[in-house]
């Protein structure tokens, strides 16, 4: 009885472990092992949809394949056939040896051989075996190029402007027209690709564009961090098991930069701000207030049992933020506004209530009706005294994660959209480059009258400058492949402390 529960177990795992790998590589977009690591870990980067659907597949797939091994074993059994194969010994003498009927020896070792089969191939085709190859590998990229931001010279104007960034979920640039640069017929977000059109964006072509979301900022926090520390975010399993402790303490953020310089800094986002590690990250780095779904609770805004999506939707993000700008623009110190939307997360998104359903595709809705809700936030934005002191930076933190929501041929290239409002400086050297979504970082800076020594913090080059970004020096390919490879400058010099105690723990001589 124990051998057969043990061999039901063993195929069961096998088919889980098969079905659940062919579903995360047939709809999510281009997911990396880090990334996945991240998500199962730091739980972060899945909804309860993606979830569910997961689920319904995996289940609907291990029911099917039951059906059609009990259907094909009647069908063997009913004509009686058997399966075997011959060995030749001394060129004479044959023995047979039965493939089918299964001997219980042999139904054992097959399930075990089955098992073992499913991880080699999960492995395989999430990416564990090309992980694990390129950490053995070792890159100097971060010796050679990274810019500590306090070794250098950050000057600010003498009347300092305030700062709101927001960050659009999943938002890039192949929502808009073709004529404009996209892939539609009709802007997904119309609203957005105004925006972009008529302030500054930092464009790959010469249409509207941005910049590549490269290795490590994939996801909702390596990509906030790519574009507040102009860094990618780079785990390993170890370290992403003990953990972090204080996140990344070698790095300069640009909230430690406006710390440092008289702001206050401040997110607002609808989930958990716990997710991926997002609480600890703007704890330590700037020391932000932090308003999220927990506060929204507390404070009484949203009732204790209420959740819709990730939290809260984001036409009360907005609302909400309306109601804190309003406060904090009142007070004496600059201020650095930071606001993470939900709505457009995969799968297919939320439909605020108060949106139209204008096309046929779900998720398209949810892209527009973000335009929508974020179009009304702006012009209020633009309507308040604090406006004329105040650059606005929009930019999606990566790529959408929907794997065959667009349709393009092989030679479009997929950019995270930027659109920068009442710039302090304006450019001409905003077309036709080639940039990575870290370049933000050194960029919104410059935007606000900042002036860098050298124009580059962490990996990120000031696109306002003709000084040449990375991507531009080194190419987005060899970049990536960099970026996949072990670095002891990130390990020792930005996680600091926490790798210290990971590695004398694993015996790391690094």
């Amino acid at each position: 009885m124990i051998t057969k529960v043990l061999k039901f177990f063993y195929l069961l795992l096998s088919l889980v472990i098969i079905l659940t790998s062919i579903y995360i590589k047939n709809n999510f977009y281009d997911v990396s092992f880090e990334q996945l690591l991240n998500s199962v870990v730091k739980s972060e980067g899945t909804s309860f949809d993606a979830v569910l659907n997961g689920l319904i597949f995996v289940c609907v797939g291990i029911i099917i394949i039951c059906i059609l091994c009990i259907f094909l074993k009647r069908i063997i059994n009913k004509f009686e056939y058997q399966f075997y194969f011959l060995i030749i010994i001394k060129k004479k003498k044959l023995k047979k040896v039965n493939i089918f009927p299964f001997s219980n020896f042999q139904k054992r070792l097959y399930c075990v051989l089955f098992f073992l089969t499913s991880i080699v191939f999960a492995c395989y085709y999430l990416g564990v075996f090309e992980y694990l190859s390129q950490q053995s590998k070792k890159t100097t990229i971060f010796e050679d190029y990274y810019v500590d931001g306090k070794t250098i010279s950050i000057e600010f104007p003498e009347k300092k402007r305030n700062l709101i960034y927001i960050f659009v979920e999943s938002l890039e640039n192949t929502n808009f027209t073709i004529d404009n640069g996209g892939v539609q017929k009709e802007s997904y977000v119309p609203n957005l690709e105004r925006y972009a059109s008529n302030y500054i964006n930092f464009s790959n072509t010469n249409l509207l564009g941005g910049g590549i979301s490269t290795t490590g900022t994939t996801w909702t926090i390596a990509g906030m961090i790519g574009q507040t520390a102009g860094i990618p975010l780079k785990l390993s399993i170890g370290n992403q098991y003990k953990g972090y402790g204080e996140f990344l303490p070698g790095v300069y953020a640009i909230g430690d930069v406006f710390m440092d310089n008289g702001y206050k800094n401040y997110l607002m986002l609808g989930s958990d701000a716990s997710y991926g590690g997002r609480r600890d990250y703007f704890t330590y780095h700037g020391n932000y207030e932090i308003y999220d779904y927990l506060w929204a609770k507390e404070t009484n805004l949203i009732p204790d049992d209420y959740k819709e999506w990730w939290g809260y939707e984001d036409s009360k993000l907005f609302s909400y933020a309306k109601d804190k700008l309003t406060k904090i623009s009142k007070n004496d110190e600059p201020f650095n506004f930071t606001i993470l939307t939900a709505d457009t997360h995969f799968t297919d998104g939320y439909l605020d209530k108060s949106c139209p359903e204008k096309f046929d595709i779900k998720y398209a809705n949810a892209f527009n009706c973000t335009d929508i809700l974020l179009n009304d936030f702006l012009k209020w934005i633009i309507e308040q005294d604090f406006y004329d002191n105040t650059t606005i930076v929009i930019s999606g933190d990566h790529l959408t994660m929907q794997n065959n929501f667009y349709e393009f041929d092989d030679n479009y290239v997929r950019t995270v959209y930027n659109a920068i409002i009442n710039s302090a400086i304006s450019t001409t050297n905003n077309k036709n480059r080639t940039f990575a979504t870290f370049d933000m970082y050194p960029t919104t800076l410059a935007a606000m009258g900042i002036e860098i020594e050298g124009n580059r913090i962490g990996l990120g080059t000031n696109l306002f400058s003709d000084k040449k970004t990375l991507a531009e020096e080194l190419s987005i390919k060899y970049i990536n492949k960099e970026f996949e490879k072990r670095s002891n400058y990130y390990n020792l010099h930005l996680l600091g402390d926490s790798y210290f105690e990971l590695a004398k723990k694993l015996g790391d001589d690094n």
